[in-house]
């Protein structure tokens, strides 16, 4: 690009939010007014010093924004030569372009220091004369010291009842005993009117009807609910009430508890799955610590730590420990202790801490990013690694899932959470999949530019 073809925009930004970092407003504010075409491709950059005294902030402050932006894919800069808007842009060349697809449809954490924190663990385990234990028969529930820190760690008591607590082979491993354990063939579950992908799989599985619920703004709707309770004869409701996956909607302790006392009316069993809880630096009150004794809870270090680190936890009501033990004895005999090991010792070390601040770093970095090309999608303070995108009202779900593929993107598809044939309106994007900002900002800006054309013209890039 030659210095005298692009025109001096003398940006300045038209605001800047008080929430947060400033370079991270000004950052923010950058890539508002490219996507709303305020700046093209191409358009030149105030230099540094000069951008900081006309917005009363330090160079350093605009360096760094500077340099977040070009991470981020927004702007890039040539010494001597200045910093300039690179949007990305679908064009004919770049469509043709072979690349791996990149899979936006698959929720997974961003990669972090997990491989060298969890390589140290093993090693360590290995080193000394704790292995041996490991390797032996343990009972069904796991290790009672491991489920003691466990139970501990999550609850945030040393006195949490870690009788109660059974460690199981990842959430789906725990949500499908709770299933077993409430539920037989044939029976009907209350859902969200938008669930999580593999509950339907379970559900399915077990030959269960699943009911939908319908959802505002924190996710399932307490009159919606007591009206399927009413109607429905269904006894059992499996939901997430933060985070809520595809939604990334989050119950207020208000709804909680109005959720709570529902259950109570009707007899309502409840299965809550907290997969995502460990975002939110300071942890709602659980549905199963408001009626311990109808509501099963489900955590996992899968999005903590490592995919394939497969360990999650069911918390029962007393009256079901019994055969919660016998089904974990049928299924699994028991988890793998060296995996329990490794989490106690994470928590211990306070490694676990370190990996969570490093995720809600990571994801809210993400969404940032993702918020910033998509205005339109809700705002939160705590992501998670995934943010749920409206729609046009040209553009179904299926059509939109469908046109990406053709350019390396892959979404969720609304058969993936739905529960009935209504088209959503929205789908969601899995964040955590790029390698870093600037794969991610390319991604979403290509999705961005799909979504701009009308679904006729889209196929016609190639």
């Amino acid at each position: 690009m030659d210095s005298d073809k692009v025109k001096f925009s003398g940006w300045l930004p038209r605001q800047l939010s008080p929430e947060g970092p400033r370079y991270l407003a000004l950052v923010d504010a950058l890539q508002q007014d490219v996507n709303e075409g305020l700046l093209q491709d191409g358009s030149r950059l105030p230099a540094h010093r000069e951008l900081a005294q006309q917005l009363g902030l330090s160079v350093g402050t605009v360096a760094k924004a500077y340099q977040e932006a070009e991470q981020r894919g927004i702007i890039s800069g040539r010494v001597g030569h200045g910093t300039f808007v690179r949007r990305p842009a679908l064009s004919r060349n770049q469509a043709s372009v072979p690349r791996e697809p990149l899979n936006m449809a698959l929720n997974v954490p961003a990669q972090g220091h997990e491989t060298e924190i969890l390589s140290e663990l093993l090693a360590d385990i290995s080193n000394t004369r704790d292995l041996a234990p490991l390797l032996n028969y343990h009972p069904h529930g796991g290790i009672m010291r491991h489920r003691e820190v466990i139970a501990a760690s999550i609850f945030g008591s040393s006195t949490a009842d870690a009788t109660r607590l059974f460690l199981c082979n990842g959430a789906q491993h725990a949500i499908d005993i709770a299933l077993r354990l409430v539920a037989k063939p044939g029976d009907s579950i209350l859902v969200e009117s938008l669930t999580y992908s593999g509950f339907k799989a379970i559900a399915a599985a077990n030959n269960l009807t699943l009911i939908p619920v319908a959802m505002d703004g924190e996710g399932a709707d307490p009159d919606a609910l007591e009206t399927a309770c009413r109607t429905s004869g269904a006894k059992v409701f499996y939901c997430m009430p933060t985070l809520q996956s595809p939604t990334a909607r989050t119950m207020s302790p208000t709804r909680r508890r109005r959720i709570a006392e529902l259950a109570e009316r009707y007899d309502l069993t409840i299965i809550e799955d907290d997969v995502y809880g460990f975002f939110l630096p300071e942890r709602d009150v659980s549905l199963t610590e408001l009626i311990p004794d109808r509501s099963f809870y489900i955590t996992s270090y899968s999005k903590c730590v490592a995919p394939g680190f497969r360990l999650g936890t069911l918390t029962v009501p007393s009256a079901f420990k019994g055969q919660t033990e016998l089904l974990l004895h049928a299924s699994a005999w028991f988890v793998a202790p060296m995996l329990s090991e490794m989490a106690v010792r994470l928590y211990d070390s306070g490694k676990l801490d370190d990996l969570i601040r490093e995720r809600r770093h990571q994801a809210l970095d993400r969404y940032r990013v993702f918020s910033g090309v998509f205005p339109t999608a809700e705002k939160l303070r705590f992501p998670p690694f995934f943010g749920w995108l409206p729609l046009p009202v040209e553009w179904s779900a299926a059509g939109l899932a469908s046109a990406t593929r053709r350019h390396n993107i892959i979404v969720t598809p609304p058969i993936a959470s739905t529960v009935d044939d209504a088209d959503p309106g929205a789908i969601r994007v899995c964040l955590g999949g790029a390698k870093d900002l600037t794969e991610l900002s390319h991604a979403l800006y290509t999705l961005n530019e799909i979504i701009a054309r009308p679904p006729m013209n889209v196929f016609s890039v190639a």
